[in-house]
């Protein structure tokens, strides 16, 4: 059985309002690895959000950790680290050395959406630590092509795209008929960075417009930002037609995302990587409108679905001119079959697999 030490979040001691895309996509691959046969050795990142304090004492043996299981397991093993590089840069190419350091191949996975940002902003002394882990490693896996191009251009070499995706058993036939009134929905972290005040915003300004609308918000929170969204739904009258879930299984969410329109994504979130829930979303046929953030536009795959300017205004025009024109269900199958053609289980899974079973030639 081939063995694989992977280094990642996976929502182990996290509060439920914390755990995000990243714990999801790192899920993902870990069961990609398991369904392709491979011994998973985790070696879990800490999570911040359990303290300071706490954090940097559980960091501080993550590199006598990964040595002593390099040496367990022996050099044939290949070491998957998803790096978040930022303030973790120096870091991660500290267990990329160790990795090396005892003869074992290495596997550096970008998350999150800034790296090209982070590394036109950086100091000479971050860039060439950033280099190092986008050159220095056997596989780099970016989430986004974006990431792809950008080492291509900077540097010359070729690097595997390896964006999230929808699992294949929630696929289904996509319906296009729908019953009104207009659903719209959220579905992710419940957070400021999110802007989902601008998505009760939206709804109230397509109420005012004479469409009859409704808004499914599902994921964690934490009570003070509840509490300020309870109070603009109230102040814009649509708190009888505004639904919280809170947390909830992928099973609940798509059972959700197939009776619904229109899925409104304004993230202004600095990290904003490959988003979970917009892939999902489109998986189910509904229609995206969303910011720039991350790769948000070349999941899309649509220009006219991607609003450049934050403010509920623009997001309610979209769905208003959709409407009008009666294009729902032409862009609902566009995103439907984008989703079906470049980000299912299936297909990821393979490229990736492909790509990683050449390190144990």
């Amino acid at each position: 059985m081939k063995k694989i030490i992977f280094y990642a979040p996976l929502g182990k001691n996290i509060p439920s309002e914390k755990i995000g895309g990243a714990e999801a996509g790192c899920l993902k691959t870990k069961k990609i690895y398991e369904d392709a046969g491979y011994q998973i050795i985790v070696l879990d990142k800490p999570a911040i959000s359990r303290g300071k304090l706490k954090f940097l004492l559980e960091m501080s043996v993550v590199p006598f950790k990964l040595y002593a299981l390099c040496k367990k397991y022996g050099n044939g093993v290949p070491i998957h680290i998803v790096g978040f590089y930022t303030k973790i840069a120096r870091f991660e190419r500290m267990l990329m050395n160790i990795a090396h350091f005892c003869g074992n191949k290495v596997i550096y996975e970008l998350r999150n959406g800034s790296m090209v940002l982070t590394y036109k902003e950086g100091s000479e002394k971050y860039r060439n630590i950033l280099k190092d882990l986008l050159l220095k490693p056997e596989v780099v896996l970016c989430q986004g092509m974006e990431y792809v191009k950008f080492i291509r251009e900077q540097w010359g070499i070729e690097r595997s795209f390896y964006p999230n995706y929808i699992m294949d058993e929630f696929i289904q036939p996509n319906k296009t008929i729908r019953p009104h009134p207009i659903r719209l929905i959220y579905f992710g972290r419940v957070t400021e960075s999110k802007n989902v005040n601008v998505i009760i915003e939206t709804l109230g300004i397509i109420r005012e417009s004479g469409f009859e609308a409704t808004l499914d918000i599902i994921g964690g929170y934490n009570q003070e930002y509840k509490t300020v969204l309870d109070e603009l739904a109230k102040k814009l009258n649509v708190a009888d037609v505004v639904t919280f879930y809170g947390r909830k299984p992928f099973s609940f969410i798509a059972d959700k995302l197939r009776s619904s329109h229109y899925f409104l994504f304004p993230s202004t979130e600095r990290q904003e990587g490959h988003s979970n829930s917009l892939t999902e979303a489109m998986g189910c046929g509904v229609v995206p409108i969303v910011s720039t953030a991350g790769f948000n536009v070349s999941i899309c795959g649509n220009d006219y679905l991607v609003v450049s300017d934050i403010n509920a205004e623009a997001f309610a025009a979209k769905v208003i001119s959709i409407e009008n024109n009666g294009k729902w269900n032409e862009y609902s199958e566009s995103a439907y079959n984008h989703i079906l053609k470049n980000y299912t289980q299936k297909i990821v899974s393979k490229k990736l697999i492909n790509t990683i079973d050449k390190l144990y030639l």
